[in-house]
C-alpha cells in the first residue's frame, strides 16, 4: 500500500497503533471547533437522544454529552478499534449511564426505525460508498421532525489535499442537498462556517418529515390558541 492510499484509510477509519495514537487525536484537534459550532446548528435539547455517525477520535461523543445532560448519546463508528478506545474514554469519564458506541455502517445502521430526535456526521462523508443509501438510513432512524447536522469541506478545498486519494468522494454542497432531499430530507440550511471560505467547512440541515398526525394536531392547536 502506498503512503497516499495509507493515510487514506486512517483517516476513513483509524486502526492500529497509529491509528490509535496519531490519527484519532489528530482528528479530535482539527476537527474540534467545526465539531462544536455544528453541534450549535443541531439545535439538541437535554433529553434528545442524538446518534453521531464516524465520531473517529471521540471528542464529539463529550461534547454531544454535554448538550443533552438528561437524554442519551449513541456514537457508530467502522473501525472496532476507535469504538475500543471510545468506550474507555466514556468509562475514564464515567458517562456509561448516557452514552454508549458501537460498530456500524452507515448504509446499514443497527437501530430501529425513528429512535433517534438528532443525527450528527462531521467530516465522514466522503468515505461513504452510497451517499443515497446512507441518507436514507439516517431518514428512517430519525423521528419524525428529527434534524441532522451534515459537516464537510467542499471538493474545492480538498482537491489538491486528497487528488491522489483513491475511495475517496468530494462533494459540493448542492450535491449533499440533493442526496438528502431524494432521501426525504427536508433541507433547512446551507451554512458556510469560514468566512473566506479558506478551507471551505460547510453544514447542512436538514429535517426528517413531520408526522400527517402531528402536523394536524399543532393545526388544532393553533386554532385553538387564536
Amino acid at each position: 500500500m502506498c503512503l497516499t492510499d495509507f493515510l487514506r484509510s486512517q483517516f476513513g477509519s483509524p486502526s492500529g497503533p497509529f491509528g490509535s495514537l496519531f490519527v484519532a487525536p489528530l482528528l479530535n484537534f482539527i476537527n474540534m471547533n467545526l465539531i462544536r459550532s455544528t453541534i450549535d446548528l443541531l439545535h439538541p435539547q437535554p433529553d434528545d437522544h442524538v446518534l453521531d455517525i464516524g465520531f473517529g477520535g471521540g471528542y464529539s461523543l463529550l461534547a454531544l454529552a454535554k448538550t443533552v445532560p438528561k437524554g442519551r448519546v449513541v456514537g457508530v463508528d467502522r473501525s472496532s478499534d476507535m469504538v475500543t478506545a471510545a468506550a474507555g474514554l466514556i468509562r475514564e469519564k464515567k458517562l456509561q449511564a448516557r452514552v454508549r458506541v458501537r460498530r456500524g455502517d452507515v448504509a446499514k445502521l443497527p437501530f430501529l426505525a425513528a429512535t433517534f430526535d438528532k443525527v450528527l456526521c462531521v467530516n465522514t462523508i466522503y468515505y461513504w460508498p452510497d451517499l443515497g443509501a446512507a441518507f436514507g438510513e439516517i431518514a428512517r432512524v430519525l423521528k419524525p421532525g428529527g434534524r441532522l447536522a451534515v459537516a464537510f469541506r467542499s471538493a474545492a478545498s480538498l482537491r489538491l489535499v486528497t487528488l491522489a486519494w483513491s475511495d475517496f468522494k468530494r462533494y459540493q454542497p448542492e450535491d449533499v442537498a440533493q442526496a438528502m432531499r431524494q432521501a426525504g430530507l427536508q433541507r433547512a440550511q446551507v451554512v458556510h462556517q469560514s468566512p473566506w471560505q479558506i478551507p471551505d467547512n460547510v453544514v447542512l440541515i436538514g429535517q426528517a418529515k413531520k408526522s400527517p398526525r402531528r402536523q394536524a394536531g399543532r393545526r388544532v392547536a393553533r386554532s385553538r390558541v387564536s
